[in-house]
């Protein structure tokens, strides 16, 4: 939506009571829409730019466009030629950006220090008026394209996505391949024609009057104000106006209809999709939301609760699905048991009887104030985002809300809009249903010929029709009154002494207490973590398994009973790690000392049925099983963890251990899974010791607590001892069912001392534009390029890693260490400003405050949970950096890359089928 022409500012922007920031809007001379945020805590400064322009708006004879030109923006503008300039000026001044395209919409955004913003604005705001698109570039971005197409070629995701596109009324732009690879972009591989289509779709699209601009950062609002006129002024107006696609979505004969999918991978899914019209001009009623909170209701009673008791699904999502500017699918997404397969038409029945009883009975007003006081609560008490993460979602805010809720908008909620829920639940029927049925034997006759998906498109009987036109239910039942659900109060007074890190309490034997009362983020709310070192846990790979399927079995049997309190803000998980099994408790601290009390006790005397046990086993064995056709590098990444955390294993290794696990043996290993247990609490937030009490007193009657269990367990495993064990060799060259290829050099920190840690934290910093400018950039190797820090129980490793579609991974090795020589024998002053900068950059990282609860209780957990406690490291990082000269990080840094006997490399290549 579009405000008035007026350049006057706009401020009368509704916010969270936490939320900090000021806000205000103008509209630049051009037509350009801009929100400024004052964030007075903010050390970095972002800009964000979304277009009404996305790949709807791609020529049908150059499918992919939009993407193409994302792609070729980076690459260049008349002020700034240098391919690499933007990425590495942002780099080098501490920041990040990114881009994507959407079907109606594409973002731009980046984040730099402060005191750099003009500068970066510069060069990001030239893009939308002066980029170059220098021929040089035009081929080597559609090899760009082609590798992000290839790498997405066996994405589950992308194949069922392109036949959705494939099976919609072809007339609709949502039809066309959004991404582009070098056969729609090329003619036969000659570029020749891309130059002028490409100048063509930005001279027509990327218009002041169809861009928004966030700014955001410590500048007043006066300086934000003054830097939007400065940069954004020049970009050209008067562009097309948005407005809303006119062919229908689907054709008459593309509904009613059931759509069958092949997919790569073991999957049972079943997603009903009813065909709406937009829901935008909805947003201060959430209609559809609310139709969603009835039907995806996981509660006692409930459509799940029905069909999941009959053994027939394991989990339900309502609401999700495509949306644009005429249309909505209102999905109802299921995984499918073995038995569920069998029966789509009952689970078809069900939700088509459970909508008729939400329409002739759900539409209440008091079910709608429970949701207006659940998202209230959300919003008043709302964790804040980094401004950095905000810019963007308020830019595409801004095309779809009036001024005055640009973030309000999101949680807006007037009134149950009775005479729009019955419109659109009127349009919940057969005739008007799209089912997907995934499944790697359904019956196909047809062939997707962009990713190669096997499908069938048939219509329903008229006996399938008739029978679900008269869906009646009368066994599900619409939720009752939520109990944990209330508007919540002020924060417990804080207690002195005040502190600002966690204390720790020895309550007993092998029971540890850290708490910390939080002094800034001053809101009823809390996380609180149960770390049990359980032997029984990490003893081999079949212990493994069955811990990984014992908390599959206990959120699948407390999801049901659990689910109000979830809806009222209180989430839980249990999960196992290479100490043993955690459990996290978050949200409001009204009520979660109960819910975890509740859930400790749970983990004592709750079983499980032997349908479920079969059905959790069998879907957590082909899960496993299935993983080898994942994302080559995520698969890397998963396998160092093997190699380097003790009492970690590989999947392959977990499905073969779990396959020989019976129900008896898993009963007999139940039986002795708290035979020995260490418990570490750590609770955090809105909670005081005496609230704590009754959760400290049930853990210490719950279990009986062994001391140092988790101290005498090993850490981290030797780089270097691996390689000469063969280990690396044996265990870390994976053969995948994926296409790509994909390498990793490893380079572990010979110790644990903060000087290694800010060495290698150091080293990653500087070395991540220059490995991508030159095997991305230059050499084209692959789509994904890039490095990281991970530091392992206060290990340090830095991880340099590519995935190409078309090198193979030995090339893709010696890519590596040839580029780890070649930057090496830079290593002199040449590179001493850079470093500097780089430096500067992470002793204000380093020291940056935490934005949100939830963040510093991640921060702080990751420091608690391992046996070695320090709470001062990263600042002990920052004075290492503050204390010592660039010249000699410069020696460090060379010692590092030059010294090889902590270096290895770990490679992933297609198995041969």
């Amino acid at each position: 939506m579009e405000p008035s022409n007026s350049l006057e500012r706009f401020t009368d922007i509704i916010k969270s009571p936490t939320d900090h920031r000021h806000y205000a809007m103008v509209r630049l001379p051009n037509g350009l829409r801009c929100a400024l945020v004052h964030d007075p805590d903010a050390q970095q400064s972002t800009a964000a730019v979304a277009v009404a322009a996305g790949h709807f708006q791609d020529p049908n004879d150059t499918q992919g466009l939009a993407h193409f030109l994302e792609h070729m923006l980076f690459l260049g503008t008349h002020k700034y030629p240098e391919a690499t300039a933007y990425q590495d000026f942002i780099h080098q001044h501490g920041g990040h950006h990114n881009a994507w395209t959407g079907t109606e919409y594409s973002s731009y955004y980046c984040s730099v220090d402060a005191t750099s913003f003009a500068a970066a604005l510069d060069r990001f705001s030239r893009f939308f008026y002066e980029p170059t698109f220098n021929p040089e570039w035009i081929a080597k971005e559609v090899n760009a394209i082609e590798s992000e197409f290839q790498m997405k070629r066996k994405d589950e995701l992308r194949r069922l996505y392109q036949v959705h596109k494939a099976t919609a009324n072809p007339a609709h732009p949502f039809s066309k391949f959004s991404v582009g690879n070098f056969a729609t972009l090329t003619e036969n591989g000659d570029t020749t024609g891309l130059d002028h289509r490409m100048r063509e779709f930005f001279a027509t699209w990327y218009r002041a009057n169809r861009m928004t601009l966030v700014l955001a950062g410590p500048q007043s609002l006066d300086e934000l104000e003054q830097l939007a006129h400065q940069h954004f002024s020049a970009i050209v107006g008067n562009g097309p106006s948005a407005s809303p696609e006119q062919a229908a979505l689907y054709l008459p004969e593309q509904r009613a209809v059931q759509l069958n999918v092949r997919p790569l991978k073991d999957a049972r899914r079943l997603i009903l999709a009813f065909a709406l019209p937009s829901i935008d001009d909805d947003y201060p009623y959430k209609t559809t939301s609310f139709i969603a909170h009835l039907l995806g209701y996981e509660g006692p009673g409930s459509l799940y609760a029905e069909l999941h008791h009959a053994n027939l699904i394991n989990s339900l999502a309502a609401g999700g699905g495509i949306s644009g500017s005429n249309f909505k699918d209102f999905n109802l997404n299921m995984q499918l048991t073995a038995e569920g397969l069998a029966k789509t038409d009952q689970i078809i029945m069900a939700v088509l009887g459970a909508v008729e009883r939400i329409k002739n009975e759900g539409l209440e007003d008091w079910r709608y104030r429970e949701r207006q006081v659940a998202i209230a609560n959300a919003f008043r008490f709302q964790e804040p985002a980094r401004t950095a993460d905000l810019a963007p979602q308020l830019a595409i805010n801004m095309h779809h809300y009036e001024p005055h809720d640009l973030i309000f908008g999101d949680y807006r909620m007037d009134q149950l809009n009775t005479t729009k829920a019955r419109e659109l639940l009127n349009l919940m029927h057969v005739d008007n249903l799209r089912a997907t049925l995934i499944h790697r034997e359904v019956e196909v006759d047809q062939h997707e010929p962009i990713y190669g998906t096997d499908y069938q498109l048939r219509p329903f009987t008229e006996e399938q029709k008739d029978k679900w036109r008269n869906a009646q239910t009368k066994s599900i039942q619409l939720p009752a009154p939520n109990p944990y659900l209330h508007p919540l109060s002020s924060p417990l007074p804080l207690e002195e002494p005040i502190s600002r890190q966690p204390q720790c309490y020895q309550l007993a034997e092998g029971l540890t207490l850290w708490h910390l009362q939080d002094p800034d983020f001053r809101a009823p709310k809390a996380h609180i973590y149960c770390q049990f070192t359980l032997p029984n846990v990490t003893a081999s790979a079949r212990h493994y398994a069955s811990a990984r399927l014992w908390c599959e079995l206990m959120i699948d049997r407390l999801n049901e009973d659990c689910y109000d309190a979830e809806i009222a803000g209180l989430h839980f998980n249990i999960y196992p790690q290479h100490y043993g099994i955690t459990l996290h408790i978050s949200g409001y601290s009204q009520g979660i000392v109960e819910l975890s009390k509740d859930l400790l006790q749970r983990m004592r005397s709750t079983s499980f049925s032997d349908s479920r046990f079969a059905d959790i086993k069998q879907k957590l064995c082909v899960n496993w099983q299935s993983a080898l056709a994942n994302k080559p590098l995520n698969l890397l990444f998963a396998r160092l963890n093997v190699l380097l955390q003790p009492h970690m294993y590989a999947l392959s290794d977990l499905a073969e251990a779990l396959d020989t696990i019976t129900r008896a043996s898993f009963d007999a290993w139940h039986e002795q899974l708290f035979a020995a247990v260490e418990l570490k609490l750590f609770a955090h937030g809105d909670l005081t010791p005496n609230v704590l009490k009754p959760l400290t007193d049930c853990a210490s009657q719950s279990f009986s607590m062994q001391a140092d269990l988790q101290a005498n367990m090993p850490a981290t495993r030797d780089l270097e001892q691996l390689k000469h064990a063969g280990k690396l060799d044996a265990r870390g060259q994976l053969e995948t069912h994926h296409s790509d290829h994909a390498a990793m050099l490893v380079i572990q920190g010979p110790d644990t001392s903060v000087l290694q840690q800010t060495n290698m934290l150091l080293l990653n910093q500087f070395i991540q534009p220059h490995l991508f400018n030159e095997l991305r950039t230059r050499q084209q190797l692959g789509y994904l390029v890039g490095s990281t820090y991970m530091p392992i129980e206060q290990r340090p490793h830095l991880l340099m890693y590519v995935q190409s579609s078309n090198q193979q991974a030995e090339h893709l090795c010696d890519a590596l260490d040839e580029f780890r020589q070649h930057f090496l024998s830079q290593f002199d002053d040449r590179i001493h400003d850079e470093l500097e900068q780089v430096k500067g950059y992470l002793i204000r990282k380093l020291r940056e405050p935490d934005t949100n609860l939830r963040l510093r209780s991640q921060r702080l957990w990751s420091t608690i949970s391992p046996a070695d406690v320090s709470f001062d490291r990263l600042e002990q990082m920052a004075l290492e950096l503050e204390s010592n000269t660039t010249l000699f990080f410069i020696k460090q840094l060379a010692e590092i890359l030059a010294t090889t006997g902590h270096h290895g490399y770990i490679t992933a290549t297609p198995k041969e089928l």
